[in-house]
């Protein structure tokens, strides 16, 4: 009996312990808010540098969105294209970069829906 309480409670927290590993590498990047029904651009300036692979967009209200630029520290930069209409709540896939980034930089491309619209960007490692 004591024996299927330990592995119960081992099994318990090895799922735990992935499942909070798992959220622990997803970061925001930055917020912003989209005004007006025209096509405009937002940006996010990132205080410090941020590294990430891999980032994922979040529409905290309705939004056209079109694309989003990142500026990295070395002076380059990288397009995203998306060309869709996000809901409230609703994130974009995962999208890579070649390799780990260092982001410094963020601009939103896009339209609200409602006459504002806020967007949250998030990083993962």
């Amino acid at each position: 009996m004591k024996l299927k309480a330990t592995m119960a409670a081992a099994i318990m927290l090895s799922t735990m312990a992935f499942s909070t590993t798992a959220s622990a590498d997803t970061f925001t990047l930055g917020r912003t808010i989209l005004l007006e029904a025209k096509n405009s651009h937002a940006k996010i300036p990132v205080p410090l540098c941020r590294n990430t692979k891999s980032i994922q967009i979040k529409a905290e209200r309705d939004v056209f969105l079109t694309k989003v630029v990142f500026k990295f520290q070395n002076g380059s930069s990288r397009v995203f294209q998306f060309q869709r209409k996000l809901d409230k709540n609703e994130k974009t896939d995962w999208r890579r970069f070649s390799y780990e980034r260092c982001v410094t930089d963020i601009q939103v491309h896009g339209r609200a829906e409602d006459g504002s619209a806020g967007i949250k960007v998030l990083g993962r490692r």
